[in-house]
């Protein structure tokens, strides 16, 4: 099972990244240009970057559910529903610009929503 979700995951875009070193003040990464438009299908797996008050710069690990033209419904995988024992399901905004943070140390520019890392399900062994 875990060879064929190897074989058919869908490896990450990465984004150009510009570096600013101002000669005063903290350095700053911006986001020059994508090289690729992120699409998402029902089923995938991402992460959405929450930044409200309490949750703030989290990232959270959920899967699609449904796709729209501006919007993705998804379950997140470790936030219940305050409602019963389910996990919590909400629609979110598919392309969102991320709020830059007050130390300048995040890529301006970010997205709130990326592809979910493949796991590493590499077993090593240690002899002590």
């Amino acid at each position: 099972m875990a060879c064929k979700q190897i074989a058919t995951a869908k490896l990450p875009n990465y984004l150009k990244l510009k570096v600013k070193f101002p000669s005063s003040g903290p350095a700053g990464i911006q986001l020059v240009e994508s090289q690729h438009k992120l699409s998402f299908e029902a089923g995938d797996n991402i992460e959405v970057l929450r930044q409200d008050s309490g949750l703030r710069g989290c990232w959270f690990r959920c899967k699609i559910l449904r796709v729209s033209e501006k919007r993705l419904k998804v379950q997140y995988d470790d936030i219940l529903d305050c409602d019963g024992p389910k996990k919590l399901e909400e629609w979110i905004p598919s392309y969102t610009v991320a709020n830059p943070n007050k130390l300048g140390t995040r890529c301006i520019g970010r997205l709130t929503v990326r592809p979910r890392p493949l796991e590493d399900t590499t077993t090593l062994y240690f002899d002590l």
